[in-house]
C-alpha cells in the first residue's frame, strides 16, 4: 500500500507497555479562535469557565503553548500529524496531506482503536487522507454513549468564539450585555464572519464591549465542554480517557488595532495573541492533578505525547517531541524555540495567487518575524519579549546580531521542512505511479444531480447536512470547481474528490448561520484527465 512507502522514523519507544485492553481512550477537544488568557485557570478575573477550570485542576495545564499558524486548517492538521504546515502541505483551502504520509490516526487504527469522523470539518479536503473513518454520529455525548465499550481516538472541533460573536442571551446577561443596539460596528461583529482590517471604526467603549462579547462566547463554550465532561463522568469513562483541550489558534481583540485572525481579518499576524493557545491534558489514572508547565511547547508535540501515554507506536515522520519528560520532571522535553508559518489571508486567500507569507521563530526573550511578499525579498521584524511583551516595537535595527542569529534558526527550520516535504512528495509520486487510479472514467458529462438548480437549502432540509452528487462512476476521481459569494465573501477554487458525491456536515445551527453570507453557491464537476466531460455549473443558496 502507498501508506507504507514512507515510514522513516520509529516515533515512540513505549511499545508493548499497554495491551489493547488496557489502552485508554483519547478525547481531543479543540476550540476555534480560543485565547488562553480568557480562562479562569489562567487567572482571568472576568472568566466564567468552571468546566475548563475543573479540567485543568485535575490535569496538566501548559501556560505557554503555541500553535503553528494563525488560521484553522494548517494549525489543526499540524496538531493531528505532528508536522509543521510547510511539511504536511495543508497551507491553503483545498489542499490535503500527501497520500504517502503514514498518519497517527492510521497507526491508532492499526492498533485496534476507533478513529471516527464526528465533527463538521469532515469531509473538507483539508482533512481528507488523515485516516479518520466515517461514523454516523456528530453529537459527541451521543457518540460516547454508543461506543462506551470501545477504545477510541475521538476528535471534536467546536466553532465556539469564532466570529461572529453572538453568544446566547443567558451569557450576554452574565457580562451585562443585555442591550447593544445603536452601534453599527458592534452589529457587524455580531453578524459577520469576515471583518477585514479597517472596515469599521471602534471607539474605546465599543472595543471593551467586543471584548466582553468574546468573554460571553467563551462562557457559552465552557457550558458545551461541561456537557461533554459530564457525559464522560456519567458513563464511567473519565478514569480511562485521556482528555485534551486545546485550540487551533488565538484571536486578536484589538491587541494590535483590530480583531479576529487571518481568515477573518485578511491581515493575519504572528503576534502572541494569535499563536498562543490553551493546552490541558488530563488523565487521572496516570497524570498528576494540578500540574502547571511553564515551558514553551507546540501543538506538534501533542501526538508524540499521546502515543507515549497510550503505549502506541507510530512509524511515521514527525517534528514534535513527547511532553511526558517535562510533565514528570524526568528530562528537558522539547526545545524551547517556537516556529510558526502562515499566510495573512488564511482560508480566504485567492486560489492560484501567492499570498503574503509570514514565518517566525520565538525564543524565551526574542521573536523574529519574516515577511515574504510575492516576488519580493524577505523583510524581518524583531521583538524583545522581555522588555516589550506586547510586541509594540520592532527592535531589529538596534539588535542586528540578534536578527542574524535568529535568521539562522529560521532558515534551518525552513530548510529541514522542505527536505522532509520533498521526501513525502517523492514517495507519493512513486505510489501513484505504481498503483494508478485503477477505476474506469466517465463516458458522459458529469452533470450535478443534487442539489437542484436554484434550490434553497435550509438547516432542516437534510438535518444540517449538504448532500452533493453528480453523474459518473463511483470509483473515479474528479475535481470539484466552485464559485461562491459576492464582494468580500467571494471565493473561487477547486478540490479533488474520489467518488460521485460527498455529504458535507452535519453542521450545527450556529455554524449554519454563516453559510447564507456566501450565497450564491455554484460548482461543477471535472473528471480527472477528461476535461471534455466537464459538467454544467449548478447554483443553489442557503437559508
Amino acid at each position: 500500500m502507498r501508506k507504507t512507502v514512507f515510514r522513516i522514523v520509529v516515533f515512540m519507544a513505549w511499545a508493548g507497555v499497554l495491551t489493547a485492553g488496557e489502552r485508554p481512550n483519547i478525547l481531543l477537544l479543540t476550540v476555534d479562535s480560543f485565547r488562553p488568557d480568557r480562562l479562569g485557570c489562567s487567572g482571568y478575573r472576568h472568566a466564567r469557565t468552571p468546566s475548563i477550570d475543573r479540567l485543568a485542576a485535575g490535569g496538566v495545564l501548559f501556560t505557554r503553548a503555541f500553535s503553528t499558524a494563525s488560521w484553522t486548517n494548517p494549525s489543526l492538521v499540524s496538531m493531528l500529524t505532528g508536522l509543521y504546515p510547510g511539511v504536511h502541505g495543508v497551507e491553503r483551502r483545498g489542499r490535503s496531506v500527501p497520500g504517502a504520509l503514514d498518519t497517527p490516526m492510521e497507526a491508532m487504527a492499526r492498533a485496534g482503536m476507533m478513529v471516527p469522523e464526528i465533527n463538521y470539518l469532515f469531509p473538507m479536503p483539508n482533512y481528507t487522507g488523515l485516516g479518520f473513518t466515517p461514523n454516523e454520529f456528530r453529537d459527541l455525548p451521543g457518540f460516547l454513549a454508543a461506543y462506551r465499550d470501545s477504545t477510541f481516538f475521538a476528535w471534536y472541533h467546536f466553532h465556539g468564539p469564532h466570529l461572529p460573536y453572538h453568544p446566547p442571551e443567558r451569557c450576554l446577561e452574565l457580562f451585562g450585555l443585555d442591550s447593544l443596539e445603536g452601534s453599527r460596528s458592534l452589529a457587524a461583529v455580531m453578524e459577520n464572519v469576515l471583518m477585514p482590517r479597517g472596515e469599521y471604526i471602534f471607539t474605546p467603549r465599543e472595543q471593551a464591549l467586543v471584548s466582553a462579547l468574546y468573554d460571553a462566547e467563551v462562557a457559552a463554550q465552557d457550558e458545551e465542554i461541561g456537557r461533554v465532561l459530564e457525559a464522560l463522568d456519567s458513563l464511567g469513562l473519565t478514569g480511562k480517557t485521556i482528555v485534551v483541550l486545546s485550540a487551533d489558534h488565538g484571536e486578536e481583540l484589538f491587541d494590535h488595532g483590530w480583531l479576529g485572525h487571518a481568515s477573518t481579518s485578511l491581515s493575519g499576524t504572528l503576534f502572541d495573541e494569535l499563536i498562543r493557545i490553551p493546552l490541558i491534558i488530563s488523565w487521572p489514572a496516570r497524570l498528576p492533578a494540578g500540574r502547571v508547565v511553564a515551558r514553551p511547547v507546540q501543538s506538534v508535540d501533542l501526538m508524540p505525547t499521546l502515543f507515549e501515554l497510550a503505549g502506541l507506536v507510530w512509524q511515521g515522520p514527525g517534528q514534535g517531541e513527547s511532553l511526558l519528560p517535562v510533565i514528570e520532571d524526568r528530562g528537558p522535553g522539547p526545545g524551547e524555540v517556537v516556529f510558526c508559518e502562515t499566510s495573512i489571508c488564511g482560508y480566504q486567500c485567492e486560489d492560484g495567487l501567492e499570498p503574503v507569507w509570514l514565518r517566525c521563530v520565538r525564543t524565551d526573550r526574542f521573536k523574529l518575524v519574516q515577511t515574504l511578499a510575492p516576488g519580493g525579498e524577505p523583510s524581518y521584524s524583531l521583538y524583545d519579549l522581555e522588555a516589550d511583551p506586547g510586541e509594540r516595537e520592532d527592535c531589529a535595527s538596534r539588535l542586528p546580531e540578534e536578527v542574524i542569529r535568529l535568521q539562522g534558526m529560521l532558515h534551518a527550520r525552513v530548510f529541514a521542512g522542505r527536505r522532509l516535504r520533498m521526501s513525502l512528495l517523492a514517495a507519493d509520486s512513486a505510489g501513484t505511479a505504481a498503483h494508478g487510479s485503477g477505476a474506469p472514467g466517465p463516458e458522459a458529462p458529469c452533470e450535478v444531480t443534487s442539489p437542484r438548480e436554484g434550490e434553497t437549502v435550509a438547516f432542516g432540509s437534510y438535518q444540517g447536512r449538504v448532500p452533493v452528487s453528480w453523474a459518473g462512476p463511483e470509483d473515479s476521481e474528479y475535481v470539484v470547481e466552485y464559485r461562491v459569494g459576492r464582494g468580500k465573501y467571494h471565493l473561487e477554487g477547486s478540490f479533488p474528490v474520489r467518488g460521485s458525491g460527498e455529504t458535507f456536515g452535519p453542521f450545527n445551527r450556529i455554524f449554519w448561520q454563516a453559510l447564507p453570507l456566501y450565497n450564491p453557491w455554484s460548482f461543477r464537476v471535472v473528471p480527472r484527465d477528461r476535461p471534455e466531460l466537464t459538467g454544467s455549473w449548478r447554483t443553489f443558496n442557503f437559508e
